[in-house]
């Protein structure tokens, strides 16, 4: 067996250059499909830490049928007991409750419909890295804003308001039949009507703090002043979950920039307290995000929580929530093995090339050898040898050159910000792509490397074992 490797690395080197050349092809094709696997390696795991940190989490709770119809009333309890008892749970890291609605803001001029997010931002900071993608001005205050307290009525209170509501039926009814209200007919009073809202759930004592996306600001035409100080003042009409709507006033504090358009078109933050009490929600939340310690466990905890929580709340987990991510990560994946079958089969072409018109030189040489005894299966091993040593030799300076491009991608990676800002199934990318080396990333193209070509040899090999040593003798 030695002398048959012998042998096989004697003739790689009677034609060094044919041999260098095609060996360097195959170093160059094996370097590049390991940097194009671990580029797309690192890309999924972009797209799932994206997922998972920029909003999603590894874990969500709701309400069970609150993801179909988003209604305001859909929520579950929240409480601190209740948050307390899911960060005790095993494999947790981190739990914050949140809030949604939807509301009308405008400032000056302008408006726009815009969708509120409750957050209490020390818990948030604890499951997602959204305090980051604040891009000016200040965050959100970790304490909630005082609101006053409320006042039941007294019972001539409660005799005006329904007076006020019959009165309200009355007139909405005189329209619809067409009855003009004469001059003398009592209408509702607004300012009374006001006034017993606000005793009931009576506003803030100062103005919430907000932090809004960056293109809903510039919509609205806030910027910051030279120092970087917003502090503009925001009217904010919104429906509570008992139909009560309210009128308050916002402060900016700050803007956010998440890269994708349709949060910072339409993304207003403020303090889960703040929107609890707007939409008279106390303690209750419309999703809980958790964050666990092992993220690959994910599937694993949301079972064990859903049985533990019954089914008056639905768990899942951050692939269950977003199946598309997945869909995404192996469309990509089998999209680039795709292009590594191709590379490497074009590789393959080179080596039966090579083996090819080395096998047709040496029919002499083969057939002497035949002729003074050497087996067909021996010849058929010698140029199996040398299509071995040469994709051995190859890859050995593939691997060596892709892990050192490798390397230079994942310190340096791919700059695409030039590209602009992309996301990937509604997750904000990083402008830079940086690639991730995993152990089956350089394996694999090194043993797709090696059977193509090996499989490509069997043509010239099979040649070569079958040839008559007195036709080989006549060849020229």
């Amino acid at each position: 067996m030695s002398t048959v490797y012998r042998m096989a690395w004697r003739n790689l080197g009677r034609n060094a250059k044919r041999s260098r050349v095609t060996g360097l092809g195959l170093a160059l094709a094996l370097a590049l499909c390991m940097a194009t696997l671990a580029l797309m390696d690192g890309l999924s795991q972009e797209l799932i830490q994206g997922t998972t940190e920029g909003e999603v989490g590894h874990i969500q709770i709701h309400e069970p049928r609150y993801l179909d119809s988003r209604a305001l009333r859909r929520s579950v309890p929240a409480d601190a007991q209740a948050l307390a008892a899911l960060r005790s749970a095993e494999g947790v890291q981190g739990v914050s409750a949140r809030l949604y609605a939807f509301a009308y803001l405008s400032h000056g001029s302008r408006s726009s419909g815009v969708q509120l997010m409750g957050i209490d931002p020390e818990q948030e900071a604890a499951v997602t890295v959204l305090h980051r993608k604040r891009s000016s001005g200040e965050w959100l205050s970790a304490e909630a804003t005082p609101w006053r307290q409320a006042q039941a009525l007294s019972e001539t209170q409660q005799a005006a308001d329904q007076a006020l509501t019959d009165a309200a039926i009355a007139e909405a009814f005189a329209r619809l039949e067409g009855r003009a209200t004469s001059a003398g007919t009592a209408t509702p009073s607004t300012d009374a009507s006001l006034a017993l809202a606000e005793q009931l759930a009576p506003g803030p004592s100062r103005r919430p703090g907000v932090v809004l996306g960056a293109k809903l600001a510039a919509n609205l035409g806030l910027s910051a002043d030279p120092e970087g100080r917003w502090g503009q003042v925001l009217e904010l009409l919104v429906e509570g979950a008992h139909g009560v709507q309210s009128h308050l006033e916002l402060e900016v504090r700050g803007v956010l920039q998440t890269g994708l358009d349709h949060q910072d078109r339409s993304r207003l933050l403020l303090h889960l307290s703040d929107l609890q009490h707007m939409l008279q929600l106390p303690d209750q939340a419309h999703e809980i995000a958790l964050r666990l310690t092992d993220p690959g466990q994910a599937d694993a905890r949301a079972a064990a929580l859903q049985a533990q929580l019954g089914e008056a709340q639905q768990v899942q987990s951050w692939s269950q929530l977003r199946p598309d991510v997945l869909a995404l990560i192996a469309a990509n994946r089998a999209l680039m093995g795709t292009l590594v079958f191709i590379v490497f089969l074009i590789a393959g072409v080179g080596v039966l090339n090579t083996m090819l018109v080395s096998v047709m030189e040496r029919q002499r040489e083969l057939s002497l050898l035949k002729a003074l005894g050497l087996a067909p299966r021996k010849v058929l091993l010698l140029v199996m040898a040398e299509t071995v040593l040469l994709c051995l030799a190859g890859g050995l300076v593939g691997l060596t050159a892709g892990a050192a491009l490798v390397a230079w991608l994942q310190i340096h990676g791919l700059d695409v910000s030039r590209f602009g800002e992309f996301s990937l199934s509604g997750v904000g990318m990083a402008p830079v792509l940086r690639a991730q080396l995993s152990a089956a990333g350089a394996a694999l193209p090194l043993v797709m490397l090696v059977l193509i070509s090996v499989v490509s040899a069997l043509v010239p090999a099979l040649w070569a074992a079958r040839l008559a040593p007195a036709a080989g003798m006549r060849a020229q």
